[in-house]
């Protein structure tokens, strides 16, 4: 099924909110500089809000309190500031479209466990990646955001499926809709101007390994982490994925990410301390 027959039986993808649109477009056109963003951000007082709430919670450990986007920005980075901004506005969208059959919030809580893990499995052996392979975790499963907001019924239906018949989520989404919720996923991302990286792994995220043509060495290791923080989030019960079931990391995928399999039990304390650290802060309204 091709793009243009997904967005038909979807019917229309989701718009991005308008600060975050903002933010794409310019990082688009290369014209988003640090005051800008903060300029950006500002005009949204409940955002701005948010993410001082964010910037000041234990995660980021700072010293001194944060008191306005200006000073998060020369605190935390440019990158970090921008990306909180985008994930905050991603939030927007598991709190909405609510089912009895399927836990929203539980799969946004799954989200930011992928985020916290893809973030401390880059910085093994990257650390200027670190703040993007948070987003990365973050937007993993817009797809399925997609899907629940446009097709709820059909959603439900692979849910009933994955839960009750025990089948992979991927499988019972190709029977229900004829393509995976990574699949539109990537359009969905692709339509809000994300960078081509994030489309890339959104689209492999549940490939192990992903397997990625021509991709630069930032993606490649991007989508690696990402594909294991995935697995390890649910190994480790961050959050509640739509789709349990955990596959087998294969050990290149550790030994790419500079990760020692004996090393695995502190990595993982690390990343249940950093989610305990920043998920309360998600939910205070």
């Amino acid at each position: 099924m091709n793009s243009a027959e997904i967005i038909a039986k979807v019917g229309n993808l989701p718009s991005l909110p308008t600060v975050a649109a903002r933010i794409n477009a310019e990082l688009e056109n290369e014209a988003l500089t640090a005051k800008r963003l903060g300029a950006i951000i500002a005009e949204d007082p409940s955002l701005t809000s948010r993410l001082l709430r964010l910037a000041n919670s234990a995660f980021y450990g700072m010293p001194r309190q944060i008191a306005s986007i200006d000073r998060a920005v020369m605190m935390l980075g440019f990158d970090t500031v921008k990306n909180l901004a985008l994930s905050l506005s991603i939030f927007s969208f598991f709190k909405q479209g609510i089912s009895p059959a399927i836990d929203v919030i539980g799969l946004w809580n799954h989200s930011v466990g992928v985020a916290v893990a893809a973030r401390i499995l880059t910085a093994i052996t990257n650390p200027k990646l670190a703040e993007q392979a948070f987003l990365f975790g973050i937007v993993h499963d817009i797809g399925k955001i997609a899907l629940i907001s446009q097709c709820l019924s059909e959603m439900e239906e692979v849910v009933r499926q994955v839960n009750q018949d025990s089948q992979p989520q991927a499988v019972a989404e190709d029977k229900v809709f004829g393509f995976t919720h990574q699949k539109i996923g990537a359009l969905l991302i692709r339509e809000w101007k994300f960078p081509e990286a994030i489309v890339l792994a959104v689209k492999a995220h549940h490939d192990l390994p992903p397997s990625l043509k021509d991709a630069d060495q930032d993606t490649v290791h991007l989508t690696r982490a990402l594909c294991v923080a995935n697995q390890l989030a649910k190994a480790l019960a961050l959050g509640v994925s739509t789709n349990p079931i955990r596959e087998v990391i294969p050990a290149v995928l550790w030994g790419q990410l500079g990760v020692n399999r004996q090393e695995l039990p502190k990595l993982s304390a690390t990343v249940r301390e950093d989610y305990q650290r920043i998920i309360q802060s998600w939910h205070v309204d």
